[in-house]
């Protein structure tokens, strides 16, 4: 055994290695051989072709990249303490406004397509109902021009003016003059939408489940503000079935 071990950590004889072919000797066999059987144009781009590696791992292991962190939005919290929802009486005027109104006419026209508000389909027979209804009530309607006609509460029967404010339940209205509560001039309102039918002038249109339109010289569209008790940001993706008449 002894003589055994020995002769495993000997060299081996050269009658045996002048017979075994390296590794270094079949890399260079194999490089002469691809450059006399290759084209001249390629033979240039043999050693980086033999260099490449390849993983033998059925899955190969991703990498998980890091989202951007984008930046948080005003919590309600922090609006509130920054008084951002607060409006004194004296704060806004109604003369201020009047070009948010001008730009909301605008975004209407482009809303809904057409250059004319008379153009408006006037009953449920025509085919543009549902769509025309579905963009009114997805629309926004911050500086939209609106006279309450009918309520539970007579005191607000009358009272007009331009949304400054859409929050779930109410409108907050900036009248031009209001004599029925408070006989100010600019004075703030806040209006419940769940007592209130609204109708819009001023050529300014707006859907329900029932309204009537009135082809003279303005537009005026009669609209259940029970119908629109969504915030204006879900109100822009929520689908509406017009199934019922609502009732006051």
């Amino acid at each position: 055994m002894e003589h055994s071990s020995q002769n495993v950590c000997l060299p081996l004889p050269v009658t045996v290695t002048s017979r075994i072919t390296t590794y270094e000797q079949r890399e260079q066999y194999l490089l002469n051989f691809l450059k006399n059987v290759l084209p001249s144009c390629d033979i240039k781009g043999i050693d980086d072709e033999l260099k490449k590696s390849f993983t033998f791992n059925k899955h190969k292991n991703k990498v998980a990249k890091k989202k951007p962190q984008k930046s948080p939005f005003l919590t309600i919290r922090k609006s509130i303490l920054l008084g951002l929802n607060k409006f004194g009486k004296k704060s806004l005027r109604y003369a201020d406004m009047l070009p948010l109104n001008s730009l909301w006419l605008e975004y209407m026209h482009h809303m809904l397509g057409i250059e004319d508000f008379t153009s408006l389909p006037t009953n449920s027979t025509n085919p543009h109902w549902e769509n025309i209804s579905q963009r009114l009530m997805k629309a926004d309607y911050h500086g939209a021009k609106v006279t309450i006609t009918r309520s539970k509460c007579p005191s607000t029967v009358g009272i007009k003016g331009l949304i400054i404010q859409d929050t779930k339940n109410t409108f907050r209205l900036l009248s031009e003059d209001d004599v029925i509560r408070s006989k100010l001039v600019n004075a703030l309102l806040t209006i419940s939408k769940l007592l209130i039918v609204f109708l819009f002038v001023s050529a300014i249109p707006k859907v329900s489940c029932v309204f009537h339109v009135h082809l003279d010289e303005n537009v005026h569209i009669e609209v259940f503000g029970k119908e629109l008790c969504v915030r204006p940001a879900e109100r822009s993706v929520k689908k509406f079935k017009n199934l019922h008449i609502p009732e006051l």
